[in-house]
């Protein structure tokens, strides 16, 4: 079985590369991706077109974890990160620090990313 710690450090490195099929490709094909109050997106589809739209609209794309915990069984993870990005229409600049408990399967592709944030410096 995989270690779904380094998945997370496999999806954030793609985000920060600006390779939206890369970081989609770590999905299950039904996974789900949910980040309150924002819609949860469904499916590995739905997943790539969301990763490109952000791709295509920023830049200075950072995403590094503080700390991850994976179960005994490398099916589930709890991780600390912050997040940061330029927004390439005006130039703002947003860094966001949270949490994400993430659900594997057992070929070790994100099944479900559940994950709360707080915009800094606001």
């Amino acid at each position: 079985m995989s270690d779904p710690v380094e998945t997370l450090r496999a999806f954030g490195a793609a985000i920060t590369q600006g390779e939206p099929a890369i970081a989609a490709d770590l999905f299950a094909p039904d996974a789900t991706y949910e980040e309150p109050p924002a819609p949860t997106l469904r499916g590995r589809d739905g997943l790539l077109a969301f990763f490109t739209d952000f791709a295509n609209r920023h830049s200075d794309v950072s995403f590094t974890i503080s700390r991850a915990f994976a179960d005994a069984d490398n099916t589930h993870v709890a991780a600390e990160w912050r997040f940061a990005y330029t927004r390439t229409e005006d130039g703002t600049r947003r860094a966001y620090e949270g949490i994400s408990i993430l659900e594997f399967t057992a070929d070790g592709r994100i099944a479900s990313w559940r994950g709360f944030s707080a915009l800094l410096g606001w």
